[in-house]
């Protein structure tokens, strides 16, 4: 079995990801029949929000 890594980045990283790019990143997952137990590492800013996600599948 090949790991894919699964990969979205905010298109501006000081506002943090918009849900539009979180929802594309979830479709992309499933996309790749990334388990539901697989976990997710998330890169924020100092405000919280989402500057990058990455995932396994």
């Amino acid at each position: 079995m090949i790991d894919r890594t699964i990969r979205a980045t905010a298109t501006d990283p000081k506002a943090g990801m918009t849900l539009a790019e979180l929802a594309a990143f979830v479709q992309a997952a499933l996309r790749e029949d990334a388990a539901d137990d697989v976990p997710v590492k998330a890169i924020v800013n100092m405000r919280g929000g989402i500057k990058k996600l990455e995932t396994r599948a």
